[in-house]
């Protein structure tokens, strides 16, 4: 049976009575009105999820008892690492939740020559927050029960240095390899640029961190478009859908 699926970053355990956050609690009681005896599936992010029996629905304060053994799934498919430059906020939002629903692992914002959006340093934390609750709400809604990991903001060059995946590409309208040609296994990391895409310098830059300029067709996609194109592809290529 399918149950409402709520996101609990508790330690999960058979018997054990869990009191949830508030937000997840008003979700339950105003927005789905889940009584006491109603049944619900809480997942951890780390790929374990549980049933568990609502015992108190208290509008900010609900109690809920695990009631069966945990299931845990390994993570599916290849191992995806998105590298993307900040866009504007509705754009980079949309991403994020496309991504989830996709099963990207992990998820960097960056700052490239062409980036338009400049966070101010006591923003940056309510934005990851935000874009962390976009995650969370996606894996609700798809039935992932692994969350991907929202990274810091970071410069284009730091992540290209620092990321680990056995095949590397970035995404640039002139490249004269098409993304069909290749071949995927394992782990990939995925370097989406701006409005404007990238830089021909930060071209160079990837290409000598061994990234791999690829193009999705004849077509200039939106950064976000490109980010569903991209992962989807990749996600057949390997014969995953």
């Amino acid at each position: 049976m399918n149950y409402t699926r709520i996101y609990c970053g508790q330690n999960l355990e058979i018997g054990k009575v869990l009191i949830l956050i508030q937000n997840s609690s008003k979700h339950l009681v105003n927005v789905l009105r889940k009584k006491e005896g109603s049944l619900i599936e809480l997942f951890d992010g780390k790929g374990s999820s549980c049933t568990a029996e609502i015992i108190s629905s208290q509008k900010k304060r609900v109690k809920v008892k695990l009631v069966e053994e945990l299931v845990f799934q390994d993570r599916k498919g290849i191992k995806i690492s998105l590298g993307q430059s900040l866009i504007k906020t509705e754009p980079f939002s949309f991403s994020i939740q496309k991504a989830t629903e996709l099963g990207v692992a992990s998820i960097s914002p960056l700052y490239t020559e062409r980036t338009v959006i400049k966070l101010k340093s006591n923003s940056t934390k309510s934005r990851k927050a935000r874009w962390q609750s976009i995650a969370t709400h996606a894996c609700q809604q798809c039935g992932e029960n692994w969350l991907p990991e929202i990274n810091e903001i970071q410069r284009l060059e730091d992540w290209a240095q620092a990321v680990k995946a056995k095949h590397k590409i970035v995404l640039y309208p002139n490249a004269e390899t098409k993304l069909s040609s290749l071949t995927f296994d394992d782990s990939v990391a995925i370097a989406v640029g701006p409005e404007g895409d990238f830089t021909d310098s930060e071209i160079n830059l990837l290409t000598e961190k061994d990234f791999l300029p690829v193009k999705l067709g004849e077509r200039v996609l939106r950064a976000d478009t490109a980010v569903i194109s991209v992962v989807s592809a990749i996600r057949a290529m390997c014969e995953e859908f």
